[in-house]
């Protein structure tokens, strides 16, 4: 048996101890006696100093069957394990200066969903519902007629320094695919984006994929059609929005079956196209190739900068149609924006053990130059120097069962919970031992 480390008591939610350790038990689920929760085991494996703060990802099993946000100390022991419902886009963040857990819960469906954005304070009580009511957007879906209280998507929840929050959604709507070989009366399942105020639940700001054809046209996909498109149930899945961030009025967006991340002004038009396969807008450097990639975002973003950088997981491998024989890695790219080329400035990955997630994934620079790395659909996180030496690996689950859509280290959180320890005393061996 195996207490969970000491640790700040303010940092703990519930003091746990598990039942045997992990090489003694069934891997990777662990439980308690304390309480009646199940948590995969995550095994952590370091080779050097690791960036402070505890590690924030949402284990869920691949059928689903158990999804929660939850909170592991750097040596692996469970702090905080939120409520099992379809967990995603969990994220911690800063909102007006404190910091907050965010993350979706909903109806999972292969890809997307619809579902409600929850944002919790220290003490890990909900202080804003974040949702998408039918009734204002009138939303169609591959469910209907079945109905949903919000439809907010799974892949997103990234909170503005303006106090709003930016997130996701599906619609299904008519499109001629005849560009792409498809029907020209076909049915797509649009991407959509939405800027809404945390504190009123207002909508300041919507964007359409399918509005803006003009720009985007279908034939930058690199996902084929398969026989879908032909009817509102079995829609072509355009663009499949993963991400959208915000700096300054612009909007940096990625589409997972376009291999592109677009930046978009502040009405909504496109700025520039980056496609990890055509250049678009750039000529594509040797080694700066992307596909099917998450997560991307900008280190210190300025309008009229000559020079962007900007980092992304790079998954490079699409369950739906392709095998996943690339190996997946973390990119950052450097865009001359005078020359419009994109240059590979680091690509991060293990060498001892290459990893091929197929979907999911996020890439989290470290305020000390290290680099996270959470795979998605692989169960593991990792840690990189910045010389770009492995220090720490993580694993929370096999292959194919166990994923994660992001994970982080945050170091400013510091928990604050309004409920006691449990407790449980138990007479072992002639004394009373307590877990």
């Amino acid at each position: 048996m195996r207490q969970f480390s000491s640790y700040n008591a303010a940092n703990l939610l519930t003091l746990f101890l598990a039942t045997n350790s992990a090489a003694e038990s069934t891997w990777p689920q662990q439980t308690f006696r304390s309480t009646s929760i199940q948590a995969p085991y995550l095994n952590v494996t370091k080779n050097g100093k690791t960036e402070l703060g505890n590690l924030f990802f949402s284990p869920s099993s691949s059928s689903m069957e158990w999804s929660y946000p939850a909170i592991y100390s750097d040596d692996g022991q469970l702090v905080w394990q939120g409520p099992n419902a379809n967990t995603s886009a969990y994220q911690p963040q800063m909102l007006d200066g404190e910091p907050v857990l965010a993350y979706w819960q909903g109806a999972n469906y292969l890809g997307y969903g619809f579902g409600a954005i929850s944002i919790l304070n220290a003490s890990y009580q909900e202080i804003h519902r974040i949702t998408l009511p039918g009734t204002d957007q009138h939303f169609v879906t591959t469910a209907d007629p079945e109905t949903f209280p919000s439809y907010i998507d799974i892949h997103e929840s990234q909170i503005t320094s303006d106090g709003t929050i930016l997130v996701t959604a599906v619609n299904v709507t008519q499109c001629d695919l005849s560009p792409i070989g498809g029907p020209k009366d076909g049915w797509v399942q649009d991407g959509l984006f939405y800027e809404i105020d945390i504190k009123t639940n207002k909508v300041l700001f919507r964007w359409s994929t399918v509005e803006h054809l003009s720009e985007i046209p279908l034939t930058n996909t690199e996902l084929p059609l398969l026989g879908s498109g032909t009817s509102k149930t079995d829609p072509y899945e355009y663009p499949h929005l993963n991400s959208v961030a915000k700096y300054g009025d612009s909007y940096l967006l990625s589409s997972r079956f376009m291999c592109s991340i677009f930046l978009l002004d502040k009405h909504g038009n496109v700025t520039w196209h980056l496609h990890g396969q055509k250049g678009a807008s750039f000529t594509l450097l040797p080694g700066s190739s992307f596909c099917y990639q998450h997560d991307p975002r900008f280190i210190n973003y300025s309008p009229n900068a000559t020079s962007l950088t900007l980092h992304l997981h790079n998954n490079e491998n699409a369950n739906v149609f392709t095998s996943p024989t690339t190996i997946t890695t973390g990119l950052t790219l450097t865009l001359d924006m005078q020359n419009h080329t994109a240059t590979a400035v680091r690509k991060l990955w293990n060498p001892d053990a290459p990893l091929f997630a197929v979907s999911q994934g996020g890439f989290q620079p470290l305020p000390n130059g290290h680099v996270l790395l959470q795979h998605g659909a692989m169960p593991v996180i990792e840690e990189y120097d910045e010389n770009g030496a492995l220090v720490m690996n993580a694993r929370f689950g096999f292959d194919e069962s166990t994923q994660s859509y992001r994970g982080y280290r945050f170091r400013e959180w510091v928990g604050k919970p309004t409920t006691r320890p449990e407790a449980v005393a138990c007479r072992e061996g002639g004394r009373v031992v307590v877990y």
